[in-house]
């Protein structure tokens, strides 16, 4: 919640005003997105009841004067993803969000809500996806969606880079911004991030991506991190820029010493503007006002 807003428009707007707006005027809300992943909206109108999900909300068409959100009701995650005490799965859910400054009033570029049932594989090291939930919104669409087909994709298989190489690329088809979207492929650039590095710690070390690339990340992150880079090939290309330096600017470019840095550095500089202040204060200035000119109005 500290990356939502600042504190005084947490403090002073409402939940509920939020999600309007989002819903409205499709406002780019963090929060609507969060609640993508597992909530519920109960609306009235008139006489009227229903509870509806987040996604089903935001679809809708834009709520009229006579429609009220009553609540929100966050579910039970572990309930939805059928964890019970004791089990060996563990839940991963992870929020992600960019934007000009980080923290602050600034719209996000793409935010992001990414959770998963994991477990460990029988027949491999590797972690298994048992179920997902990923909700990606801000990128230029009206409204915050589910990545439904990246969901069923990933669910049931063990996460490797293969699996995750193609799992990157489904998403990059999905999130699909409008023409007159700023940045566009800077923004789609961002949801493939954020599920490539929600995943990227389950991936199993010395991996290969399927153009053949070297997994960078989890070499880097496995215990032998002391790498003879003489064995180890590289992608990066060398360069190198020369600057001819000349006489016919002479002296600019030149090394100089600042001027007055000595009496910085000793802090005379400090003194002396004390006592300019003591002596500002002390002065007494008397000002002639005969023989003035009237003042000129234009």
């Amino acid at each position: 919640m500290e990356k939502v807003a600042s504190g005084f428009v947490r403090n002073s707007a409402s939940l509920g005003g939020n999600l309007v707006m989002a819903q409205r005027n499709h406002f780019p809300s963090d929060i609507a997105t969060v609640l993508v992943v597992g909530s519920l909206v109960n609306l009235m109108n008139g006489l009227k009841s229903e509870e509806i999900t987040m996604e089903e909300f935001l679809r809708r068409t834009e709520l009229d004067s006579k429609s009220i959100l009553v609540s929100v009701k966050i579910l039970d995650w572990d309930r939805i993803m059928s964890i019970s005490a004791g089990t060996k799965m563990k839940l991963l859910f992870e929020t992600y969000r960019s934007a000009p400054r980080p923290l602050g009033n600034a719209l996000p570029y793409l935010n992001a809500a990414l959770m998963a049932k994991i477990s460990r594989c029988v027949s491999s090291n590797g972690m298994v996806v048992s179920d997902c939930r990923f909700a990606f919104g801000a990128y230029g669409t009206k409204h915050a969606i589910r990545a439904t087909k990246v969901e069923e994709f990933l669910t049931g298989k063990v996460v490797s880079v293969d699996v995750l190489y193609e799992a990157v690329m489904l998403l990059r088809s999905i999130v699909v911004l409008d023409d007159d979207t700023s940045y566009p492929a800077y923004r789609s650039s961002f949801a493939a991030g954020f599920l490539f590095e929600f995943f990227s710690h389950l991936v199993e070390g010395n991996a290969k991506s399927p153009n053949g690339y070297v997994n960078g990340y989890s070499t880097l992150m496995s215990p032998a991190r002391h790498l003879d880079h003489s064995k180890v090939s590289t992608l990066l290309t060398s360069g190198k820029q020369e600057v001819e330096l000349n006489k016919q600017y002479h002296p600019v470019g030149e090394l100089l010493a600042k001027s007055g840095a000595v009496i910085q550095a000793s802090g005379e500089v400090a003194d002396t503007q004390k006592h300019a202040d003591m002596a500002t204060d002390l002065a007494v200035v008397d000002y002639d006002m005969e023989n003035l000119e009237p003042p000129i109005y234009l």
